[in-house]
């Protein structure tokens, strides 16, 4: 799915759940079209060359978003699940939203038998050491409702990320599931663990729906 078109999805979604006092969440789970996606603490030494550039160099498309974090990559091979509820109707603070993303994210590891981790002031998941970034994290809240989510590298393209630095973090690696565990790994086998995974740590039965 192209991200702007995912982009118009939330809005759908998160505008349901401000009519709503029930406590439920919308989980999106999906792969996008090659994408760079700039988020609201993006700086402009964190690319590689200019906008125009790494659109033309990369054929991904470039867009703006009002997520937290940087800039990041997003395409096939990548699991993206955005989250969508009320932080007010949930009892939940944006902070322990996110801690929740990140436990949500090492838990399904673990079932492939990858040691995920935190690591401190950095937002996302990690593994190997020195460790390398495997889930990107980034969220935003309006009218009490959360949106985007997070994107768990599965097995994709990580030359895309040559052109950018990750989140902003100079220096800092990052890696997928498939090159940790030495062995290719389609999204599918991945989904029915992160949907255990979120069940699991929002207190929540998954119900699948149409979008």
């Amino acid at each position: 799915m192209r991200y702007l078109d995912a982009l118009d999805l939330q809005h759908v979604h998160g505008a349901e759940l401000e009519r709503s006092d029930e406590k439920i969440a919308k989980l999106l789970l999906l792969q996008h079209q090659p994408v760079y996606t700039l988020g609201r603490k993006t700086e402009p030494h964190h690319l590689r060359c200019t906008l125009d550039d790494l659109g033309a160099r990369t054929g991904a498309d470039v867009t703006r978003t009002d997520r937290g974090g940087s800039v990041t990559y997003h395409g096939p091979g990548q699991l993206t699940a955005y989250l969508l509820l009320n932080l007010r109707v949930w009892n939940l603070g944006i902070h322990e939203h996110l801690d929740r993303l990140e436990q949500v994210v090492i838990n399904a590891l673990t079932r492939f038998g990858i040691p995920g981790r935190r690591v401190e002031s950095m937002t996302g998941v990690w593994t190997g050491e020195p460790p390398e970034k495997v889930c990107a994290i980034g969220v935003s809240a309006r009218r009490w409702i959360t949106y985007h989510g997070l994107s768990l590298n599965v097995d994709l393209d990580l030359k895309m990320f040559d052109e950018i630095v990750p989140c902003g973090l100079e220096g800092k690696g990052v890696t997928s599931m498939a090159k940790v565990l030495g062995r290719d790994i389609n999204v599918t086998d991945v989904e029915q663990a992160l949907v255990d995974s979120f069940a699991e740590n929002y207190h929540a039965k998954p119900e699948i729906g149409m979008v």
